[in-house]
């Protein structure tokens, strides 16, 4: 497996990306490339005498976050995002990480990889830890408009996902909504239910609301971008909020200094669960392509994870089972609208059938009535 790592993507580049594709290239087979200045990658390299297979691509340029992503990668052609993402389209790589600026490795990932075949639009996702486990959640940002087709085909590739990435053998599907009924949410939520219901090879389990979702009562959540991205940034902020609160009550008397002390145990447990960077990344799923996105403030620790876990989705051939998933609704709505049709026929065969006989009940009173008075039946 080769990777290719864009090494000034974090907010102190190139540091977190060398020292964690080290740590991870000496617990995996795969090659890193680090994509970047390769004057600073040799130097920063230089200083480990102990690593794996670790490469080096030279890449003069850099995109900052503040860039508006459109236009850094349209002039910013030897980025190391840009680089590093040509890199998986020729071939020399097989998967892309980046701790950049996000809005720009989704373009470049849609015009230099493009969208896999029958994929309407790549989605971002998230695994979220639960009191049971952990959720994936997608679209977060990518997709603020969404048809009701389109979150159906985020369903598909996020079981992908939460299958042959996280190890869930039979992942349930819920549609992050303001109510659990069905009737429940706008038109496309609607219909996209009523979509979803009806892929029997998918465990659609229904609407969900935030809190359920918190609990671990499905698997993967299915929302448009605008929902999914204030869902993600209320999440963060109620952590942020959380923790300042009971810093401030900790601090606020010797006793709750002493309870602090006590409960350094479990509130380091707690922190670690909540940490992004012992996840693996938001992969950006849809796309020819397996990309993952990190945060620009990604630790050592965030890289290494982001590193297992793509070789994980890697050897479990995640882009082939999200084709084939995409076939399989392709062919649940074929089938739907076969049905569709076949209804609507019945009916209208139904409905001609009851007004001959209609017609013919009427011609015969007619007739029995003109034969009663003496005159001709009006036909």
């Amino acid at each position: 497996m080769r990777i290719a790592l864009d090494a000034m993507g974090t907010d102190r580049p190139p540091g977190p990306e060398v020292e964690g594709a080290v740590l991870a290239s000496l617990n995996t087979d795969a090659e890193i490339i680090l994509v970047g200045d390769e004057n600073l990658l040799s130097e920063k390299l230089d200083a480990f005498p102990k690593r794996g297979k670790i490469t080096i691509r030279h890449a003069p340029e850099a995109i900052t976050p503040l860039e508006p992503p459109v236009v850094a990668v349209r002039k910013k052609k030897n980025s190391s995002m840009h680089v590093a993402m040509r890199l998986v389209k020729d071939g020399e790589a097989e998967a892309f990480i980046s701790a950049g600026n996000t809005g720009a490795i989704m373009v470049a990932a849609r015009v230099i990889l493009g969208s896999l075949p029958g994929v309407a639009r790549p989605a971002l996702s998230q695994t979220f830890p639960t009191l049971e486990g952990r959720t994936v959640v997608l679209d977060l940002g990518a997709n603020v408009d969404c048809t009701a087709r389109h979150l159906c085909q985020f369903a598909e590739m996020g079981v992908a996902y939460s299958k042959h990435a996280l190890g869930v053998d039979n992942p349930r599907i819920a549609l992050l909504n303001i109510g659990e009924e069905n009737v429940k949410g706008g038109v496309t939520a609607r219909e996209a239910y009523s979509t979803l219901s009806k892929a029997k090879h998918l465990n659609f389990i229904g609407n969900i609301e935030p809190r359920p979702l918190c609990e671990g009562k499905a698997d993967v959540v299915v929302c448009d971008g605008f929902i999914g991205n204030l869902f993600l940034k209320t999440s963060e902020a109620v952590a942020f909020f959380m923790g300042k609160m009971v810093r401030e009550h900790f601090e606020s008397s010797n006793m709750s200094k002493i309870g602090a002390v006590l409960a350094r145990k479990a509130l380091k447990q707690i922190k670690h669960r909540m940490d992004p960077n012992e996840y693996s990344g938001a992969p950006l799923l849809g796309v020819n392509g397996t990309v993952i996105v990190l945060h620009g403030a990604s630790t050592v620790r965030g890289i290494e994870n982001a590193i297992y876990g793509t070789c994980h989705a890697l050897e479990n051939h995640l882009l082939e089972h999200i084709r084939q998933n995409i076939l399989a609704l392709k062919q649940s709505e074929s089938s739907a609208v076969s049905s569709s049709q076949n209804l609507s026929s019945t009916e209208t065969s139904v409905a001609t059938e009851s007004s001959e006989k209609e017609e013919t009940s009427e011609k015969v009173e007619a007739t029995a009535g003109a034969s009663l008075s003496g005159g001709d039946p009006e036909v």
